[in-house]
């Protein structure tokens, strides 16, 4: 007998002929035809040079052969529909390690509820976040080293599969005591303003609306500072007279950590999305789809 000889089909014919020991209630269990089942019993006779069932009475007896091969049959269907049947993702077994780029602003808003909610749900998974170019990650998810992102990038390649998390848009950010607050702010005066601005090594994607937005007007910000994140930055500005420009939920999450107050930017910006971006290759697999799960939920509280 050859492999391509066998399905599934004459699988699960031989273990209910075997469960049955007899071919109409054999058919019956498995929602069949008589004479499909008698058609079944005959290529597997064939197919295995046995009787498998003779007649015995008012029944039927297997054979020796039947009798040894029938546990085997079992595990082999079992074994398939292990292979067909959906994956189970049990959160509090598992010992997964995800990969993912989190840009620094959104570590601060999400990854703290994130990972709140996966030590109670998944104490054994592990998350790794890389910092990486964002230019990249759809390479880096194409061969497997990075399972997910969390970014706002205007250009995300198109071949990614993605879903919004939140809107957001910018604000102004400066202490507290800024002048800024009570200024009635047009273009020129905020450029004229000394700002700091946060760039990503080798990427563009905080500045790229306002510098766009600015445009028009023919005239650019006063950069005293670059910096590659957000950090410290709260800090920074309560003790001098620099503004920024930060996305409006940092901002209000800033206002809890240093004397710093948000205020409007005298520019038409739009909002724009946060969004969490993977490969297609991890669009059904179950533990990837548990961790969206849970990116959309701590979303939604942020």
């Amino acid at each position: 007998m050859k492999l391509q000889d066998l399905d599934l089909n004459l699988l699960r014919a031989f273990d209910a002929l075997l469960r049955e020991k007899h071919v109409t209630r054999a058919a019956d269990r498995l929602e069949m035809s008589q004479s499909s089942m008698s058609v079944s019993l005959a290529k597997l006779r064939e197919l295995l040079g046995d009787e498998l069932l003779m007649r015995s009475g008012g029944g039927l007896m297997p054979t020796e052969l039947a009798l040894l091969l029938w546990p085997r049959v079992q595990d082999a269907i079992a074994a398939i529909e292990r292979v067909i049947e959906p994956a189970r993702f049990e959160p509090e077994n598992s010992r997964h390690t995800f990969r993912l780029i989190v840009i620094d602003y959104i570590d601060l808003l999400m990854m703290p509820a994130v990972m709140h909610r996966i030590r109670a749900e998944a104490p054994g998974v592990k998350v790794h976040v890389l910092q990486t170019n964002p230019h990249h990650f759809g390479e880096m998810m194409a061969a497997g080293e990075v399972d997910l992102a969390l970014t706002y990038f205007p250009n995300a390649p198109d071949y990614l599969k993605g879903r919004k998390l939140f809107s957001d848009r910018f604000l102004g950010l400066a202490a507290s005591d800024h002048p800024v607050h009570r200024m009635a702010l047009d273009v020129p005066a905020f450029c004229a303003l000394p700002h700091v601005t946060i760039e990503p090594a080798a990427a563009q994607i905080y500045n790229v609306q306002i510098d766009a937005a600015l445009e028009p007007w023919g005239v650019r910000r006063q950069v005293q500072m670059v910096k590659p994140s957000f950090l410290a930055l709260p800090f920074m500005l309560e003790s001098s007279d620099m503004v920024a420009c930060v996305p409006a939920r940092l901002a209000r999450r800033m206002q809890r950590m240093a004397a710093v107050t948000p205020f409007d930017i005298p520019l038409d910006l739009p909002l724009f999305d946060v969004r969490m971006l993977w490969h297609p290759r991890t669009q059904n697999s179950p533990p990837h789809e548990w961790l969206r799960d849970v990116m959309l939920a701590c979303a939604r509280d942020t």
